[in-house]
């Protein structure tokens, strides 16, 4: 099998349960859809639409990447091959 055939990437749209610390010890359970990624001052973190697991249903989440502990994917999305197309930037008239 070749490598990239089994690889997994985070895809927007697809629903994941995501572990993160938490100051009192016990872990930070977050299920829902990733929408992308977010930076707010030097940090950088990933972006979860909650589900009605915890009763967030529809919040968005910021979680740090130095904060997550584990990521499991529930529901994959379809990844759609995007066509990359060459538009002239400039015009000519």
């Amino acid at each position: 099998m070749k490598a990239n055939e089994n690889e997994q990437f985070v895809i927007k749209g697809s629903k994941y349960r995501v572990a993160s610390k938490n100051g009192d010890g016990a872990p930070i359970i977050s299920t829902g859809e990733f929408r992308g990624y977010a930076a707010f001052s030097s940090e950088l973190a990933i972006v979860l639409k909650m589900d009605a697991t915890d009763g967030s249903e529809g919040q968005l989440r910021f979680i740090p990447y130095h904060a997550i502990l584990t990521i499991d994917v529930i529901e994959m999305a379809s990844q759609q091959a995007k066509e990359v197309t060459k538009e002239c930037q400039v015009y000519y008239g």
